[in-house]
């Protein structure tokens, strides 16, 4: 792994190599060696001497130059760690093949090389304002080191880049590393796939792969590799004493288990304890080498089975060529794949693959997306191929137009030929829809219509965003709608005297919604009878294909004068929008509109078609008065948080924002049970992530069984978890594990798969085999690589298996869906009994139910005293307690923070590791998804059409006063 620090203190880091001489000594007599173009610059090459390395991260420089002042502290440097997995040092440093640690090193060296030319920066003025400027050149210090500090094998480089960089106008500056930081797994990926190039050109076989491109050798035994592991041991046993988890616990951890490092008194009698103590346990890692060498002189498979099979390829004839088609998804009209696929050589093979795999990987949940992303995503996968081809072949699909560039500030970033294709199909069904619906209550007529009935029924007034949402949806002259409220605004108040009028002129109302907890609320809110969204998009999937005339007559006639409402619109992705949009002009709706807040969080999938409509020009109405919040501070931190200004949200909050640098989970949960029962049920709790929901729930069930308000017994179950996999990762056979769950939802009759569940018992990933075991114990032979690319959504599903305590009086929430007996995916049940095995519940609806101790439904649940962002979006509670973390880097976004403030009415309790850390995360971190024709500068330059013409754009409500309301806004047109 590669992993990043800093290097400090001038002052600091002088004492620090004086007192060790930490990386100078350089382990196993191989000194230190500069790198880098800022070296060449500064006339420093070969052997590193350390009075002039201390010089230079103090920085003093060669040239003169003085980075830094005596009023400021001057950062030294940024130290990455390139460490190869153990079983290669076991084979370079106990077996003695040095040829590895060369290879390693070269690989490394390619590396830097490529962050040279890409990720160098510095800060300067430009215009007025300092901004990044890239440099193309570091200046780098590298030193090889063999041991860990339990003096176990440990092969790794230091690569300790100086805060120095010469700027284009030629004067030295400090380094901005930010880059070096945010792309340490694609720099670690690119290693090894590079290493994995040359080893396997010396023989050797590649053994279990892991993340990030991690490979161990063929060979080397897990015990072996884990009994040269203590250091590992040790900091892994710290982690699990620690209450947060993940990447920065695992580098606290490493922190806290350091011994100071050693000198090596005899490094012979060293090497001999490694031999000895590898030999006690039967293994001769020698013999591992001499099956390389034996490889590489047959020349067999030198370069990979791939590339067996690819020089083959002629001799072998059609047959195999087909196979090999087979093996990388190739399919007749994939823009993705060449059809000339197996003439080409081998490592090009594997980057078409490897790049088409990460394409397609990116594309299910984003519409854009950077370059870097494509080759952190490509090298992850594993194959052959190192930066260079990958490089190559994400150029060659920009030449072809399949990826095609972003404009301005976009410039770094990409999206595909299809991803433009489906946004304009939708920006043209709006369009389509134009003046195609009548009004339903003429425009002057709407609003104090709305107004007399909403005072008379429900005795309220409707404020002015309310009222233009209600003129809007009954007024319109357009089929497709949009109407953008801010979280907190009323749109279920404004929808209830709506539906009322609709129904009154004859009209059915239909609601929709994504996940069937906002389908309930919707229904309870408002009165609308409603469904999910994927149930509505299947029950008229036929209809799509546009063969079945009659279909379509007959599901117009069934819908005819209905007007459907789609709350929550920004979680709806591209593909479902698509198809929605186009629904409704195929059924001729009297209306569909989309209801939102294009700043909460968006879909799962790819897209942010709600926003994407409203640039375009879809007829708008605006509600951005908060109605929800009844207390003053917290409507002004709403309000902040909304505009995206994250220092005055937290401002607001106050005394409400509290520290706590380790178990703020744990903390939040005792604040909760500290309330009586009464207020316990008026305050919800927030976490950030699965694994803070995961130890507030934890924590809570304690406390009630401690307390004695959750009875006995208890009953232990194994419930799965779903793993968040994309459709593309689940075609390949590194993305399982043994004991992991298969759901099979439809038959996979060429792999001789029925719908239902298997246990993952073996995996073979150089071969792309899984082996399977059904329920009766039965096993099958799974290929993944044979489902379709891009193929059913959900076809498969992936599970881990997860240890559960339930209790009576437990708090629960569902994890599938049984329609049949209305347990509900994402709703929630209280526990009232557990007897004997069976369970005892009442859902949320107030229906009881009870389920044998083999009910599959007991699977399929979890504790919901916590709910994440995705749970609690749309949902309202009187008060609130949140747990969020900045370690949790792609949680600690501007949409997460909205939607977990915006929930409540009354105050919010909010804990947080570190709140300066938190709020330049969010600040930082907009969690806004990406859009296509945004990014190639499509809508933007609709905008400016559209202004020429006089017509008035979408506006941002931020901009907006708070207690003003903007009109409906009329629309511009975009060209498809």
């Amino acid at each position: 792994m590669l992993s990043v620090a800093n290097v400090r203190t001038a002052g600091g880091t002088a004492k620090y190599f004086a007192a060790d001489n930490y990386y100078t000594r350089a382990d196993a007599d191989r000194s230190g060696a500069w790198f880098g173009k800022g070296a060449d610059r500064l006339g420093l090459a070969g052997e590193v001497d350390p009075k002039m390395f201390e010089a230079v991260l103090k920085g003093l420089l060669p040239d003169g130059s003085r980075l830094g002042s005596d009023n400021r502290e001057h950062r030294a440097g940024t130290d990455l760690t390139f460490s190869m997995p153990k079983s290669w040092s076991l084979l370079a440093l106990v077996g003695g093949d040095k040829r590895i640690l060369e290879a390693y090193a070269e690989a490394v060296k390619e590396t830097l090389a490529w962050a040279e030319k890409h990720l160098a920066e510095t800060r300067m003025e430009v215009n007025g304002k300092y901004k990044p400027v890239q440099t193309g050149n570091l200046l780098v210090a590298l030193f090889s080191h063999d041991t860990n500090r339990n003096q176990e094998p440990n092969a790794h480089i230091h690569a300790v880049v100086a805060n120095a960089t010469q700027g284009p106008d030629g004067k030295w500056r400090a380094l901005k590393n930010d880059k070096l930081w945010e792309h340490n797994t694609l720099l670690n990926a690119m290693t090894m796939a590079r290493f994995r190039l040359s080893i396997e050109r010396l023989g050797y076989e590649i053994g279990e792969i892991g993340k990030h491109g991690n490979f161990e050798a063929a060979g080397v035994p897990r015990d072996a590799i884990e009994a040269f592991s203590t250091r590992r041991a040790e900091v892994l046993a710290q982690v699990e004493r620690m209450t947060h988890k993940g990447p920065s616990a695992t580098d606290t951890a490493t922190l806290m288990t350091r011994a100071e490092k050693q000198p090596i008194a005899d490094r012979e009698a060293l090497a001999r304890q490694w031999a000895d103590k590898a030999a006690a346990m039967g293994f001769d890692p020698k013999a591992v080498i001499a099956k390389a060498n034996a490889r590489a002189a047959s020349d067999i498979g030198n370069v990979g089975s791939l590339a067996s099979a690819a020089r083959d390829l002629a001799a072998r004839g059609r047959e195999l060529i087909g196979a090999l088609a087979e093996r990388f998804g190739l399919r007749e009209g994939d823009p993705l794949l060449p059809a000339d696929l197996a003439r080409r050589p081998p490592e090009e093979v594997a980057a078409i693959h490897a790049v088409a795999s990460a394409v397609r990987h990116l594309s299910e949940r984003e519409a854009a997306f950077s370059r870097t992303d494509i080759y952190r995503t490509a090298l992850g996968f594993g194959l052959p191929a190192g930066m260079a081809a990958l490089e190559r072949r994400v150029m060659q699909l920009e030449r072809q137009g399949q990826l095609q560039r972003g404009k301005g500030a976009d410039r770094t970033m990409v999206t595909t030929a299809s991803a433009i294709v489906s946004e304009q199909r939708i920006v043209a069904g709006v369009e389509e829809g134009r003046g195609r619906a009548p009004a339903i209550v003429e425009a002057g007529e709407a609003g104090p219509r709305l107004q007399a009935l909403s005072q008379l029924k429900y005795g309220m007034t409707l404020n002015p965003g309310q009222e233009a949402a209600g003129r809007l949806l009954l007024g319109s002259n357009n089929r497709i709608v949009a109407i953008q409220g801010i979280a907190g605004a009323g749109k279920s108040t404004m929808l209830k005297p709506v539906a009322d009028i609709l129904r009154e002129e004859g009209r059915a109302v239909l609601g929709l919604a994504v996940q069937n907890t906002l389908v309930q609320m919707l229904e309870r809110e408002t009165g609308i009878p409603s469904m999910a969204v994927a149930r509505f998009l299947k029950r008229h999937a036929g209809l799509l294909g546009g063969g079945d005339k009659r279909a379509l007559a007959k599901a117009k006639a069934e819908l005819r004068g209905t007007v459907v409402l789609l709350d929550e619109a920004s979680m709806v992705g591209n593909s479902d929008k698509e198809k929605l949009v186009r629904l409704a002009n195929l059924l001729e709706l009297d209306r569909f509109a989309a209801i939102g807040d294009r700043k909460q969080l968006g879909a799962v999938d790819a897209g942010k078609p709600f926003d994407v409509i409203q640039q375009a020009g879809a007829e708008t109405a605006t509600m951005n008065i908060n109605i929800r919040a009844r207390d003053k501070a917290l409507r002004s931190a709403q309000y902040a948080a909304q505009g995206g200004h994250i220092d005055e949200a937290l401002r607001h909050l106050g005394s409400n924002v509290v520290e706590v640098r380790e178990g703020a989970a744990i903390e939040a949960a005792a604040e909760w049970l500290s309330l009586s029962p009464a207020d316990r049920e008026r305050t919800a709790i927030y976490a950030s992530g699965r694994e803070l929901r995961g130890q507030v729930n934890e924590a809570v069930q304690t406390g009630l069984k401690a307390n004695g308000e959750i009875g006995e017994p208890s009953l232990r179950l194994q419930v799965l978890s779903r793993i968040n996999t994309t459709q593309e990762e689940l075609r390949h056979a590194a993305t399982y594990r043994a004991g992991m769950v298969v759901e099979v939802e439809r038959d996979k009759r060429a792999q001789g798969l029925s719908r239902g569940m298997y246990t993952v018992v073996g995996v073979d990933a150089r071969r792309e085999r899984v082996e399977l075991a059904n329920e009766r114990g039965k096993r099958f032979g799974f290929r993944p690589d044979k489902l379709r690319p891009q193929g059913e959504h959900d076809a498969l599903r992936l599970y881990e298996r997860k240890e559960l305590s339930l209790h009576g009086g437990d708090r629960i929430r569902w994890t599938h869906t049984d329609h049949k007996r209305g347990l509900l995916n994402a709703d929630q049940a209280r526990i009232t009994a557990i007897d004997k095995g069976t369970v005892r519940l009442t859902t949320s609806t107030g229906i009881e139910h009870q389920l044998g101790k083999d009910d599959p439904m007991l699977k399929r649940l979890d504790l919901a005293y916590a709910l994440n962002a995705h749970m609690a979006q749309g949902l309202t509670s009187d008060r609130g307690i949140a747990v969020m973390d900045s370690r949790e880097r792609n949680l600690s976004n501007q949409q997460t923070f909205l939607v977990t403030i915006t929930r409540l009415r009354d105050g919010l309790t909010l804990y947080v590791n570190n709140a300066s850390r938190l709020e330049a995360a969010v600040e930082r971190n907009t969690g806004m998804k990406r859009s296509a024709l945004e990014t190639v500068g499509l809508l933007r330059d609709a905008a400016a059409a559209g202004q020429a013409r006089g017509q008035v754009p979408v506006a941002s409500p931020e901009k907006q006063p708070p207690e003003k309301d903007r009109s409906i806004v009329r629309p511009f047109e975009i060209g498809i």
